[in-house]
């Protein structure tokens, strides 16, 4: 028949089946790819739902942070509100806590000094 340039010898009915095999199965592989990159209409409609999921997800980042700003910017609202309260109360908590902490310290000198501790 045929010789194999590459071997040397003729090759066989066998290997020449499993090589015309070979050989059409890559033209098909080839065809394929071929066919996918004509298809314009698949190609396009593909783009379109991969820029939608990323918009998709780029709104929700954009939504997000638009919610923490508005969470920030109330928060710093409310802040400003409550500062003359929380003055006040440090206020009364100093004036409260110094006297407890003295009475405190007190009995504890107590309690040692009678053998309680």
């Amino acid at each position: 028949m045929t010789s194999d340039p590459g071997k040397g010898g003729t090759a066989g009915p066998d290997e020449l089946r499993a090589r015309i095999e070979l050989t059409r199965q890559e033209l098909g592989d080839t065809v394929a790819a071929l066919a996918d990159k004509a298809d314009v209409k698949s190609r396009a409609q593909e783009q379109a739902a991969r820029l939608s999921r990323s918009a998709g997800v780029r709104a929700a980042a954009a939504a997000g942070g638009a919610l923490l700003a508005g969470a920030l910017v109330l928060r710093r609202r409310n802040r400003v509100r409550m500062r003359p309260y929380v003055r006040r109360a440090k206020l009364r908590t100093r004036k409260t806590a110094r006297p407890l902490a003295k009475a405190g310290a007190k009995a504890r000198r107590a309690c040692r000094s009678k053998g309680h501790h």
